[in-house]
């Protein structure tokens, strides 16, 4: 069943999701009603969801545009990994000037109530599994906008948010520039050899891997990320490809785990209600 209307009226994904997934495809927003009128489902809370997000016309436009102005492309042929980062790099440049919550959560609809809930998901995890603290400093790989990285300044000791967009950087230090123990930058995205070795408790990578495992960069990022942590550090990566294939994300995140003498905490598991992003959590002796 791939039909995101009837995996979500399944219980399989979120509303959020499923009419960001039909706009992805190449739904225009005044064509959504017909892609939910077959499956009306009266009394399930999930098709109550879908009308209701389904008549926010004018947020759907503003993504169906974003997605078309920026050409997103989760799978360019660029040939070198400095090329496939420029590309990715001018897609986010130009996402963001158009919908800067919907660049960072397609899912989002470009709503900052909806973004706002998500982001808490994923705190309410990193507290579970006790990755985030006083004393703990934080490296967000792929920042975005900032909304993650903002949310964990309160909680952490430092937090220093990268980003291979320089828009995407100029909007994060718009919105969130005024607090003291967080730092936005860009980064050349090949690797994070230019981070001092040792300075982190946590690199946390929020929907950002899936780029750096098409531009080839995956596994360099892996070892870059365990000379960056201290002892006991961490490295979470919430959605690891865009492959759609669930079984290949998790041999190679085994694979790199092996390799790289991680323990491997989670792999492939879904922790969330709202986001269908799957964690991967990867713990250093």
């Amino acid at each position: 069943m791939s039909d995101p209307v009837a995996l979500c009226l399944a219980g399989r994904l979120s509303p959020e999701v499923a009419l960001a997934r039909l706009l992805l495809a190449g739904t225009p927003p005044e064509g959504i009603p017909a892609q939910l009128a077959p499956h009306e489902a009266p009394g399930n809370p999930a098709w109550d969801r879908l009308q209701a997000l389904a008549a926010r016309g004018e947020a759907l436009q503003s993504l169906a545009t974003m997605l078309r102005e920026a050409e997103v492309d989760h799978d360019p042929a660029d040939t070198t990994p400095e090329a496939a980062v420029a590309t990715i790099a001018k897609v986010f440049d130009r996402a963001v000037a158009r919908a800067p919550e919907a660049s960072v959560a397609a899912y989002s609809l470009n709503d900052p109530a909806i973004l706002a809930a998500a982001t808490d998901e994923i705190l309410s995890w990193l507290r579970s599994e006790t990755l985030i603290a006083p004393d703990k400093d934080v490296l967000d790989l792929g920042c975005g906008i900032g909304r993650v990285a903002a949310a964990l300044a309160p909680l952490c000791l430092s937090v220093l948010g990268l980003d291979v967009s320089q828009g995407m950087v100029d909007e994060a230090r718009r919105r969130h520039g005024n607090l003291p123990n967080l730092r936005f930058a860009t980064t050349p995205g090949t690797g994070l050899a230019d981070q001092p070795g040792g300075a982190f408790d946590l690199v946390l990578a929020v929907d950002s891997f899936p780029y750096l495992v098409q531009a080839g960069i995956a596994e360099r990022h892996m070892e870059d990320a365990a000379r960056l942590l201290r002892p006991g550090g961490a490295l979470v990566i919430l959605n690891l490809s865009y492959r759609n294939d669930p079984a290949a994300d998790r041999a190679d995140a085994a694979s790199w785990a092996a390799r790289g003498g991680w323990h491997l905490a989670a792999n492939g598991t879904d922790a969330f209600t709202l986001w269908d992003g799957r964690v991967f959590l990867f713990r250093r002796p």
